[in-house]
């Protein structure tokens, strides 16, 4: 009888023991940069025809300068209103008229001008 105890309390342990595994997270939807962050994308187009380099001007600071028939590179930008002025390469003069474009969250959006 002695040699039954220890083959019950493996019995014993072997139902005690539970093979179950830790519980998991659902997969969530990923949620895009744009979304999360409240962004959207610009990009600036020079389509001069007088071969004219002009400077971006986006909420008062310079952004970029971009040579006639160029791009600029992809800038990731707050959702919301802004301003935009293109001006002519090193002077404070106007190449298109000022504009106060309204970014809407993840939109991807291209701005030119054609003076």
């Amino acid at each position: 009888m002695k040699k039954a105890i220890p083959v019950l309390l493996i019995f014993c342990l072997s139902l005690c023991t539970c093979d179950k595994k830790a519980p998991t997270t659902p997969d969530l939807p990923s949620i895009p940069d744009c979304e999360r962050n409240n962004t959207a994308t610009v990009q600036f187009e020079n389509k001069s025809n007088s071969n004219t380099t002009y400077d971006v001007i986006w909420d008062g600071s310079k952004k970029t300068t971009i040579a006639p028939g160029t791009k600029s590179q992809t800038y990731t930008e707050a959702a919301g209103q802004h301003t935009l002025q293109f001006r002519i390469t090193n002077t404070n003069r106007g190449a298109c008229t000022p504009s106060s474009p309204v970014l809407a969250q993840c939109s991807e959006n291209l701005y030119w001008c054609t003076y």
